[in-house]
């Protein structure tokens, strides 16, 4: 059931239990205001009958005709308040009944006594028939008085029984509707509770991350139409997230791609093709970085411009493709031979360049010249070929011949070709 209905049902149940406890309570109202009124007639009655009594009395004393006459009125009162209307049950009529017999045999005695005092008679017929008349009126009290108490009795008999009739018949009505709201408001309460418990569990799950689990409620009402959709949220959830990861893997991939092209172009843009060191550009670039370096120190550098020999002659007798191939090999050896402090450069053709940086004495540059110049010289088998190369190094040092790059390369190029052209030397020192 729908917790709305269940809890519009819970309203109508305790809207007619308050229905019902207003009817009680007026109920209650209109029987005691039934008891109140009958016994406030009855103490009335009973006012008259002791009026009547007195008045009697007061006759015996006297027996004159003002106590006749007022005997008279207080029967007629008597007589007029037990014509009144009042709701009795059937043993309570009984008794009315009985009194207004009780009266009509006062009203014979009364007119009896008044026939009587209106004839002449002798005092002793008129002293036999005073008492007579007291006698029987006596008698006429006395039960009067003995039908009141009965319906005293009787009245409260009955109030007593309607009281515990009405009390019993209100307190089983009110202890089985308030049960009944009772036990249906615990189940709503129950149901309300389950479907809130489970909603708070899914959603810690997904505030945990958890996309799979799904909320299991068996009832048709409104949490379960909640967790329907709150189980249909966390399935487009997983969907937007598996679809998330793949493109965030597509965009991690195309950025690798990317990064990855990005570092080639820029390893070609500095590289030379053949060789992979770098080219005549970024070897400038580098090595006027390391000038601004040594040049806030105290220790030198030098540039070398390398130029290889015979090469010219195995390119055109074996083909460039085996010049490449020397070439490649000679690059090796180069950086091979070099401190990772080092930079080695392609100027282009069979023109290399060298930066020996940091050096302490002049003397260094000259032993890695020979260890430079012995591993060029080293033979190069290439198929079956076996390939020998020479070089001419010019010799530039950084600040003597020069403080920047131009300057640096310009003077070792100049002594690269006075290397080449005396045939007794394989390098020379820019003197310029």
């Amino acid at each position: 059931m729908m917790l709305s209905k269940r809890l519009k049902l819970t309203a109508t149940l305790c809207s007619l239990l308050t229905l019902i406890v207003g009817f009680s309570l007026i109920q209650a109202h209109y029987y005691q205001q039934k008891i109140y009124h009958q016994l406030n007639y009855s103490m009335k009655l009973q006012i008259s009958i002791d009026s009547l009594r007195s008045q009697l009395w007061l006759y015996q004393e006297y027996t004159d005709d003002q106590g006749l006459s007022e005997l008279n009125n207080r029967q007629a009162e008597l007589a007029k308040d037990l014509s009144q209307q009042i709701n009795w049950d059937a043993q309570q009529n009984l008794v009315i009944e009985n009194l207004n017999r009780l009266n009509t045999n006062v009203r014979t005695l009364i007119n009896t006594q008044n026939n009587f005092h209106n004839k002449q008679v002798n005092i002793s017929s008129t002293l036999t028939a005073e008492r007579l008349f007291k006698a029987k009126y006596s008698m006429i009290i006395e039960e009067m008085t003995e039908e009141m108490f009965h319906l005293h009795q009787l009245s409260i008999k009955q109030a007593n029984q309607t009281q515990q009739r009405l009390l019993a018949m209100i307190g089983l009505v009110l202890l089985l509707l308030a049960t009944l709201v009772t036990v249906w408001s615990f189940m709503t309460l129950i149901r309300f509770k389950k479907g809130l418990t489970s909603l708070n569990q899914g959603m810690k799950a997904l505030a945990a991350g958890d996309l799979i689990s799904q909320i299991n409620i068996q009832d048709t009402d409104e949490l379960s139409a909640l967790a329907e959709n709150f189980n249909k949220m966390k399935q487009s959830l997983a969907q937007i997230t598996i679809k998330k990861e793949q493109l965030k893997q597509e965009v991690d991939s195309q950025t690798r791609k990317l990064f990855e092209q990005q570092d080639k172009l820029i390893f070609l843009a500095e590289h030379d093709d053949l060789t992979g060191i770098y080219n005549r550009r970024a070897f400038i670039k580098k090595i006027d970085s390391a000038i601004a370096r040594d040049l806030r120190g105290t220790n030198q550098a030098a540039l070398l411009f390398i130029d290889l020999n015979k090469f010219k002659d195995i390119n055109d007798t074996l083909g460039h493709s085996i010049g490449d191939e020397v070439i490649i090999v000679i690059a090796k050896r180069l950086v091979k031979n070099l401190r990772s402090t080092d930079i080695v450069g392609r100027l282009g053709g069979d023109e290399f360049i060298i930066w020996l940086d940091m050096l302490s004495e002049p003397i260094d540059i000259e032993q890695k010249i020979h260890q430079l110049l012995a591993t060029i010289k080293h033979p190069i088998i290439i198929d079956q070929h076996t390939l020998h190369v020479g070089a001419s190094i010019g010799i530039s040092i950084l600040p003597k011949n020069g403080l920047t790059s131009r300057e640096l390369i310009s003077a070792a190029d100049t002594a690269m070709y006075q290397a080449k052209a005396d045939n007794s030397i394989e390098f020379c020192y820019y003197h310029g």
